[in-house]
C-alpha cells in the first residue's frame, strides 16, 4: 500500500459553493500558468465555474469535512480515453500526498465509464512534484505533447469492458 492509500478522503462531485475555496489555492502566477496556462494572474473569482462544461465531470477531495484538491475528468469518447485535467491542490496541504491521491481516485472513477480504454494527463511544466505524483499513481510517460510543449502521461484501464 503506498502513502496516499492511507489518507482518510473521498471524492465528491464538484459544486459551485467551492469556487471561492478553490479560486484560492491559485496563489501565484507560476501556479495559474502551469494550472490552464493563463497569465492573468490573480484569476478571475469565477475561473473554476467557467471551467465546468458538458462533457467535463469535477470534483473535490473532501477530508475533515474540507476541500483540499480539485481536478475534473474530460470525456474524450472518440479515442475512448479520459484525460485527467485542472489538478489543484490547497497549497497548505501540498507535498502530503494527496495528489497522489487524487489522481488515485479519478482514475478510478475514470475507469468505470463504459467504453474507456484508457486514462491520460498532461504535464506542461517542469514540475518535478507533479511528475512524481503523477508516477506515484501508476501513469507511465508516453510521450511529448503536441501543440504547447510537455509530456503525455497514460495508464491503461484495467478490467474494462472495452466495447462502445
Amino acid at each position: 500500500m503506498n502513502d496516499s492509500q492511507k489518507i482518510k478522503a473521498d471524492l465528491i462531485p464538484y459544486t459551485s459553493e467551492y469556487s471561492r475555496d478553490v479560486c484560492s489555492w491559485i496563489d501565484s502566477e507560476e501556479t495559474l500558468f502551469d494550472l490552464c496556462r493563463s497569465k492573468n494572474f490573480p484569476p478571475e473569482p469565477n475561473i473554476i465555474d467557467t471551467w465546468q462544461k458538458e462533457d467535463t465531470s469535477s470534483y473535490l477531495l473532501i477530508s475533515e469535512n474540507k476541500p483540499i484538491a480539485y481536478g475534473e475528468l474530460w470525456l474524450r469518447k472518440i479515442e475512448r480515453e479520459i484525460e485527467i485535467t485542472h489538478l489543484l491542490v490547497n497549497p497548505f496541504k501540498r507535498s502530503r500526498g494527496l495528489g497522489s491521491k487524487m489522481v488515485n481516485l479519478l482514475y478510478e472513477r475514470a475507469s468505470q465509464y463504459h467504453g474507456i480504454i484508457k486514462v491520460i494527463l498532461h504535464l506542461h511544466s517542469e514540475n518535478e512534484d507533479a511528475l512524481a505524483c503523477y508516477l506515484n499513481a501508476g501513469f507511465e510517460l508516453v510521450s511529448t505533447t503536441v501543440g504547447i510543449p510537455g509530456l503525455r502521461m497514460i495508464r491503461i484501464v484495467d478490467n474494462q469492458d472495452r466495447s462502445l
